[in-house]
């Protein structure tokens, strides 16, 4: 069964563009504006959104606020795609809770590499459940809980907690979060778009942020 990628674009030969594109390999699901998007997330569940910033009515900054604070959409990747590509748009982006932020004009080669490297990853992890101190992160459900409160975290920030859960007491790179996180797209990737991720991850979960080590010039390590 194919995936479901829903394609929230306001832009007719964007939206066409995508649409025969992306139909080749997925389901696609098509809404011309934020808010016909965040229905038919709500209704078909997709596996995957792709979408647009700078839409009228409500943008896609607003749009993915809203799907990422709704239990029923919170779980699905998001991925921007804009013509804001600035380091403070991008960084703005992935502070709404976006898993990734593809600047226009992008590669549609580039596009599927990502789509295909969040839709893998959201297929889970070999080990159930880890354990370090205070947090469990279950990887069959991809959820992550501090003090036995459930955090709502992005697909991203989850990836990224639990490979420094997993090697906890280890200074984990920078280039190895890329290799693992992002894998095929690593080498689009930059350090900041994974500061912008932790930093997210340490607002949603304060308690836990004295485990979260920043060593400088080299990347980050979880410690018990």
């Amino acid at each position: 069964m194919k995936a479901k990628i829903l394609v929230i674009e306001d832009n007719p030969d964007t939206r066409r563009f995508l649409q025969i594109m992306l139909s080749r390999e997925y389901e696609v699901l098509i809404a011309q504006n934020g808010l016909e998007g965040i229905d038919l997330a709500k209704s078909a569940l997709p596996e995957l959104i792709v979408l647009d910033v700078v839409m009228p009515a409500l943008n896609g900054y607003d749009a993915c606020k809203q799907l990422k604070s709704d239990p029923k959409t919170q779980h699905i990747p998001v991925i921007f795609l804009s013509g804001k590509n600035t380091n403070n748009e991008i960084t703005q982006g992935l502070s709404m809770g976006a898993d990734d932020y593809l600047p226009k004009p992008f590669d549609h080669k580039e596009l599927l590499v990502r789509i295909k490297s969040r839709l893998t990853r959201s297929a889970g992890a070999a080990e159930p459940k880890i354990r370090v101190g205070e947090l469990e992160v279950d990887t069959l459900r991809r959820v992550a809980s501090y003090q036995g409160v459930e955090a709502s975290l992005t697909l991203t920030e989850y990836d990224i907690l639990r490979l420094l859960a997993s090697r906890h007491g280890v200074v984990v790179s920078r280039e190895e979060i890329m290799k693992e996180i992002w894998r095929d797209a690593a080498t689009e990737t930059t350090d900041r778009t994974i500061d912008v991720h932790v930093r997210s991850l340490r607002k949603k979960i304060p308690s836990m942020n004295q485990h979260i080590q920043s060593v400088y010039g080299v990347g980050y390590k979880y410690t018990p």
